[in-house]
C-alpha cells in the first residue's frame, strides 16, 4: 500500500487550505466570544477595545477568505460571471464597512492610550513626521459638505479660465462647452469639472500620497477634467483611464483614452460609446493640463479596482498595463509604500502582481520614514470607499 501513488484531486487540493484557514477563523470566533464573554468596557476599556479590534479583524479575514471561495467556484464553473462579480462587489462592501468599524476601534484605542499617559498627546502642536495626517486619521474624520461645494465652485471657475472651453465654439454653438474626451460640444450645465483625485480624500492624506504641498493643488485646474457627465460618471466608475501617448515628454501634452473594462465598450460617452474613443487622443484646446501624477493616481487605482471587483479583461489590463511602463520615467508621483499597500489592501494582488506594479520604476519616490502600516492600510481603505461613492 505504500508503494502505491496517492495523487489528491486538483479540485479537492484546492479547497484544503481553504478549509484549513476556514477552521482557524472560526476557532479563532470562539476563542474572542469566550473572551469578550467574561470582560466589559466599564471594567477595562483599553482590554475590552483590543479585543473588539482583533474581532474586527478576524471577521475581515472572513470576508477575505469568502472572496477566495468565490475565485475557486468560479474556476470550477459553479458560479455565473454575473452572480460572480456581485458577490465579489457585496463582499468588498461589507470589508469596506467592517474596516470602518475597525478603525474607529483603533481611533477609540489611541484616546484611551493617551487619557492613560502610555502613548503621546496627538494635537497640531505635536511634534513628528506626518502629525497633520495622522490628525486626520485619528482626530479629524468629518468634513462640512457646505465647505466643499464652495470649494467645487471655486474649482470649476479655475478650470474653465484654464481650459477655456468655449473657445473655438462654431457658429450658432457660442454657449456650448467643448470635452476634451468626448470630443463634442454641449450645453454649459452638462459639462461638469470632474475631480481626479476625490474631493472626499483629505488634503493631509493627498500630501502623504504626493509628497508635501500636492494637496495645494487638489482643488485646481490640476486635479481637473472639464468633461460631459457621462464621460464623468464613466471616468469616475474606472472603466477608462487616460495615458501618455509618449511617456518620455516632458511635460507630458499629449494623452490618450484607453479601455481598461472590456464590459463597458458600449458605454455613453456623450454623444458616442467607449468603443468609438477608444485609443484616441484627448483634444485640449489649450495649454493647460491636468497634473500627471493625479492622472498617474487614477490610472492606478482604476487598475486595482478592476481587480478587486473582477470586472471583465482585468488579467489583460493588469498584465499588460503595469503601473511603471506606461508613464515610464515621467516623474515620481507615488509614495512606494503606499502604492504598494493600496495593491495589497485595494487590489487583492498577488506576490507576482505587486512586483509587477514597480516595473521600470521612476514613478514613485521612497522615503525612510513611514505611517505604520495599520495606518496606510487605514489610508487605502479610505481611498477606496472615496471612489466607490
Amino acid at each position: 500500500m505504500a508503494g502505491i501513488p496517492f495523487d489528491i484531486p486538483q479540485r479537492t487540493s484546492s479547497r484544503v487550505p481553504l478549509h484549513e484557514r476556514s477552521l482557524a477563523i472560526k476557532a479563532s470566533k470562539h476563542d474572542l466570544k469566550s473572551k469578550l464573554s467574561t470582560i466589559s468596557y466599564g471594567d477595562s476599556p483599553s482590554d475590552y477595545t483590543r479585543l473588539k479590534i482583533e474581532e474586527l479583524e478576524t471577521e475581515i479575514e472572513e470576508q477575505k477568505l469568502h472572496k477566495d471561495w468565490l475565485d475557486v467556484e468560479k474556476k470550477e464553473r459553479n458560479l455565473t460571471d454575473t452572480n460572480y462579480r456581485k458577490d465579489h462587489r457585496e463582499t468588498n462592501k461589507r470589508i469596506i464597512s467592517l474596516g470602518n468599524d475597525l478603525w474607529t476601534q483603533k481611533q477609540q484605542l489611541r484616546a484611551l492610550s493617551e487619557k492613560a499617559g502610555k502613548a503621546p498627546y496627538l494635537g497640531p502642536d505635536s511634534e513628528g513626521a506626518f502629525v497633520h495626517t495622522l490628525l486626520a486619521l485619528y482626530k479629524d474624520p468629518y468634513t462640512s459638505s457646505a465647505r466643499l461645494s464652495n470649494v467645487q465652485t471655486q474649482m470649476r471657475n479655475a478650470s474653465i479660465e484654464a481650459y477655456q472651453p468655449g473657445q473655438g465654439a462654431p457658429e450658432g454653438l457660442e454657449e456650448k462647452f467643448w470635452c476634451p474626451i468626448a470630443k463634442g460640444w454641449f450645453d454649459a450645465e452638462s459639462v461638469r469639472a470632474a475631480h481626479i483625485v476625490p474631493r472626499a480624500i483629505r488634503p493631509e492624506v493627498v500630501d502623504y500620497l504626493f509628497g508635501v504641498g500636492s494637496s495645494s493643488r487638489l482643488n485646481t485646474s490640476d486635479n481637473c477634467l472639464l468633461i460631459h457627465e457621462s464621460v464623468e460618471r464613466a471616468f469616475d466608475k474606472g472603466v477608462f483611464v487616460l495615458l501618455p501617448i509618449d511617456p518620455k515628454e516632458q511635460p507630458i501634452k499629449r494623452w490618450k483614452i484607453q479601455l481598461i473594462n472590456d464590459s463597458a465598450l458600449n458605454t455613453d460617452m456623450g454623444r458616442t460609446n467607449l468603443r468609438s474613443l477608444n485609443d484616441s487622443e484627448v483634444e485640449f484646446h489649450t495649454e493647460a493640463r491636468p497634473a500627471s501624477r493625479f492622472l498617474h493616481y487614477h490610472f492606478v487605482v482604476s487598475i486595482l479596482r478592476n481587480k478587486l471587483y473582477r470586472q471583465p479583461g482585468w488579467e489583460t489590463y493588469l498584465t499588460e498595463l503595469p503601473t511603471g511602463r506606461p508613464f515610464a520615467t515621467s516623474g515620481k508621483y507615488l509614495r512606494e509604500s503606499m502604492l504598494l499597500t493600496l495593491g495589497r489592501h485595494a487590489g487583492d494582488l498577488t506576490k507576482e502582481e505587486e512586483a509587477r506594479l514597480l516595473v521600470d520604476g521612476g514613478e514613485t519616490f521612497a522615503e525612510s520614514s513611514k505611517l505604520e502600516q495599520s495606518e496606510e492600510n487605514e489610508i487605502a481603505r479610505q481611498i477606496l470607499e472615496a471612489h466607490d461613492e
